[in-house]
């Protein structure tokens, strides 16, 4: 029997394997890299040794060339990696918030039905924002992925990276907004 869809669990490892193939054929790569600046710093050696000024300029700029493109992949899997702990932040802050849901659903007798019908809001609030991040930080990990194992990564899709993971990562996570939040709750 064929499945025509997948399961949130069946995404969510399949995107794990892409994840860390992703990141194995990128530290593979700047590793690779490094092995080519090695010789070309060699090769700009014996150049200055004979004195071939020419030989000596083009491997100082396929050195300086490539020093950046190492900078720019390890760039990228630092965000990569950044990513996927700010997914499990998500994960750990969506666990609490259905924890503390059902702890206020659990003692709504107390409380009038007006104070449980706040509570309730903003819960759905939170897990709004929650799953939202989520999304746009498992999108992100996905375009990313997929364009180191294509080999169709460069410096544009390191900046979208970026970007997608900044705007993910919006005022919601600022410390002092969401301590005025807590502190608005808490007087609430």
């Amino acid at each position: 029997m064929v499945k025509f869809w997948k399961s949130k669990e069946e995404r969510e490892i399949e995107r794990k394997v892409r994840m860390r193939k992703a990141k194995m054929a990128l530290k593979q790569y700047i590793s690779n890299l490094e092995n080519l600046k090695r010789k070309i710093f060699l090769q700009g050696k014996e150049a200055a040794k004979i004195g071939d000024e020419a030989l000596l300029k083009r491997s100082a700029m396929k050195y300086l060339a490539l020093e950046e493109r190492i900078k720019q992949a390890k760039r990228l899997l630092l965000l990569m990696e950044e990513a996927e702990i700010q997914r499990e932040l998500v994960k750990v802050s969506a666990n609490f918030i259905q924890f503390s849901r059902d702890i206020v659903e659990s003692i709504a007798e107390g409380p009038g039905a007006e104070d449980v019908a706040k509570m309730q809001v903003e819960f759905e609030k939170a897990m709004a924002k929650v799953e939202g991040l989520d999304e746009a930080l498992s999108t992100m990990l996905d375009l990313t992925s997929e364009s180191i194992l294509t080999g169709d990564f460069d410096a544009e899709t390191i900046e979208e990276a970026a970007s997608l993971f900044e705007a993910s990562a919006s005022s919601d996570l600022e410390p002092k907004s969401r301590l005025k939040q807590i502190e608005d709750m808490m007087r609430g």
